[in-house]
């Protein structure tokens, strides 16, 4: 078996009492790299709140396996695996409509709301009264916004019209220095995203995040067009026991993401 089907049983290694009432399903799935707060670091203990809420499905139905939590990839391999069918599942994305060409959602129950804010530098008062879209446009070439290539709030900060937005950093930690040196009034990003970096790289003094929420959206599990209805009901049936009981309650909860 290749590194890329790795078992999820060795992340998952804990008896969960629950014997499974149907043969076993597994699914091929992937964390992406560079959201610990959705799936840890590569080598780190494994948390982050998809990790976890993967883990709370097993413990529901122990017949459900999942292949690949083990290999940390960029998101613009994930949708392409996802397109393919190279992976039948990913935990956390936002719906699109260029990604809805290629896969599909389950759109009941999403895994929760994520928040679209702006982080700026600590000292920048001039910005507090900044609410919306509208006041950065009024800032004109004093409002250039900062956003990472190939995300999905990127793509959704360009569809809005009159903004001076510079896309040009490939990864989060990228912008959040730019923003620190000042080539960038605002860093756009998820709220959690945005809180993450702040606390990991010891930012508390230097970087805020505005209170203005942008957008807000559901977070949701994307699965591939060839995933058999069978298995999407098993996957989805679980999913529906966890709203249900209140486990994916306790876990946004427990990441801030209610």
């Amino acid at each position: 078996m290749s590194h890329r089907r790795t078992v999820l049983a060795a992340l998952l290694s804990f008896s969960t009492g629950v014997p499974a009432a149907e043969p076993s399903v597994v699914l091929r799935t992937a964390a992406e790299a560079g959201v610990p707060h959705k799936f840890g670091r590569p080598g780190d203990v494994p948390a982050g709140f998809c990790t976890e809420y993967i883990r709370a499905l097993v413990a529901h139905d122990a017949g459900l396996q999942f292949e690949g939590l083990q290999q940390f990839l960029p998101v613009l391999r994930i949708e392409r695996e996802l397109a393919t069918g190279t992976l039948d599942v990913f935990f956390g994305l936002l719906s699109t409509v260029a990604r809805l060409e290629r896969f599909r959602f389950i759109e009941q129950p999403p895994l929760y709301i994520s928040r679209h804010r702006v982080a700026v530098r600590a000292d920048d008062r001039e910005v507090d009264a900044v609410q919306g879209f509208d006041d950065i446009r009024a800032l004109g070439e004093q409002g250039v916004v900062l956003a990472t290539r190939g995300t999905a709030y990127t793509s959704y900060l360009l569809r809005q019209p009159g903004l001076k937005v510079d896309d040009g950093g490939t990864d989060h930690l990228q912008n959040m220095r730019k923003l620190l040196r000042g080539r960038g009034r605002f860093f756009y990003q998820s709220e959690p995203m945005l809180r993450q970096l702040i606390q990991a790289e010891g930012l508390q003094d230097q970087v805020r995040l505005l209170p203005a929420v942008f957008a807000a959206e559901p977070l949701l599990v994307a699965r591939a067009t060839t995933l058999e209805p069978a298995r999407l009901a098993r996957l989805t049936a679980a999913m529906q026991a966890l709203e249900a009981n209140g486990t994916a309650a306790r876990l946004r909860a427990q990441y801030r993401l209610t």
